[in-house]
């Protein structure tokens, strides 16, 4: 039930209904990847879950931020915050990002300025955070870059000879081969890997990680995590992707601004050895709520669609701006908006029409081929009549985006 809560000048404001509970699964038997897909098909379809007791190959106890630091006390980090969205890259296609989340603020900012860790070593980081800093750092490889091999994981560095790195990977390949590994990890899947250290109060927002399924290990510390999925995405508010690169965030930024309109939210809360599966899609605001230091690490598999989803909003980005610079009073970008308006309007009627007319229903990925095809046709008819910003956009749709999500 939504409550209502005094405002400043005695007027009321609606309150987040109490969320509901992940399930939670006791996980002992769950060995392997097949053993994890066959609890998949027994549970409701692309719902968030709680593993409780999974087995682990290594140690728990031994990987925390002071076992950590005393081990790689000395693993200088590189001279500045290096993050692709950001439009700072690295020579690896790892990213490391430090920044600090002001006392005064439950939620870090979209776009947070980062802290440059110049002649700072993981070690008097993690000094930082086990002092009482707000302090964070987290670490990525690049896709696809880690994968299980038997008991252990493997991460390939895509410098070869006596290419230089930028110390970018630093702590990826101190820490990949010392973190416990969930067994329910397939063998030989290439995925991204994500370590997060941080403190009480450490909240990144509100945000999805689109076409991809992760797993979120928690090693040290109690961290909340809300998860929801609307069916409308406007309930989210996510960043409009025509004017901000940060449309995989909300512009909200906490779940607790929302005007959730009977959507539901979830609520589950991590322990050290609890690990949340996320599906795809869904939004999830991560928080840590134990005082002292915290630790976990995220096994992030990206789907072919994940690529595909990046290039469709960098190239609708650009083709949206260069036609909305033209000189024609903003008609060919009005006309390319109501165009795709008009399109997605259709698939939207054609959704419901087949929900009302039985038991099926479109899936989602099929929406996502049907727009990629639309952009493409599109791509390639405006290059026809030669407009420059169709030329940048058919060129767009085969170039990778060098980001990544």
């Amino acid at each position: 039930v939504t409550t209502k809560r005094p405002a400043a000048g005695g007027t009321e404001r609606e309150v987040m209904p109490k969320p509901r509970s992940v399930q939670v699964i006791p996980a002992k038997h769950i060995s392997s990847n097949e053993s994890f897909q066959a609890l998949l098909s027994e549970v409701p379809p692309d719902q968030p879950l709680v593993l409780r007791g999974l087995p682990f190959a290594g140690d728990q106890a031994c990987f925390t931020v002071g076992s950590l630091s005393a081990e790689f006390d000395d693993v200088a980090l590189p001279q500045r915050s290096l993050v692709a969205k950001q439009g700072m890259r690295s020579s690896t296609g790892c990213t490391i990002f430090i920044a600090e989340q002001p006392r005064d603020e439950d939620v870090i900012g979209a776009s947070p300025a980062p802290w440059n860790p110049e002649g700072c070593s993981f070690g008097s980081f993690c000094r930082c955070a086990v002092g009482g800093s707000r302090r964070y750092l987290t670490t990525r490889s690049g896709k696809g870059t880690c994968r299980r091999v038997g008991g252990g994981l493997t991460y390939d560095s895509p410098l070869r000879g006596d290419e230089a790195s930028d110390g970018s990977d630093a702590l990826i390949k101190s820490l990949v081969p010392r973190v416990p590994m969930p067994l329910l990890l397939p063998e030989n899947i290439g995925f991204a890997i994500v370590f997060w250290v941080g403190a009480f109060g450490n909240n990144f927002g509100l945000h999805s990680d689109l076409f991809s399924e992760q797993f979120l290990v928690q090693h040290e510390g109690v961290k909340e995590v809300l998860l929801l999925l609307p069916e409308d995405a406007a309930v989210i508010e996510p960043f409009p992707f025509l004017s901000s690169p940060l449309w995989y965030k909300s512009e909200k930024r906490t779940v607790s601004n929302l005007q959730l309109r009977g959507e539901p939210c979830y609520r589950a809360e991590l322990h050290p050895g609890d690990v949340l599966y996320i599906p795809q899609w869904w939004w999830h605001e991560v928080r840590t709520i134990s005082s002292g230091p915290s630790l976990s690490t995220t096994y992030r598999f990206h789907t072919e669609d994940s690529d595909r989803l990046n290039k469709v909003m960098n190239m609708f980005y650009q083709f949206h701006a260069g036609a909305r610079d033209r000189r024609d009073g903003g008609r060919l970008a009005r006309h390319i908006r109501s165009y795709f308006m008009y399109g997605l309007a259709r698939e939207e009627e054609a959704s419901r029409q087949a929900q009302a007319n039985g038991p099926s229903c479109v899936a989602l990925a099929g929406s996502v081929h049907a727009v990629l095809a639309a952009l493409g046709g599109l791509a390639v008819a405006s290059a026809a009549f030669g407009f420059a910003a169709g030329r940048r956009f058919q060129a767009a749709l085969f170039q990778p985006l060098t980001g990544g999500g």
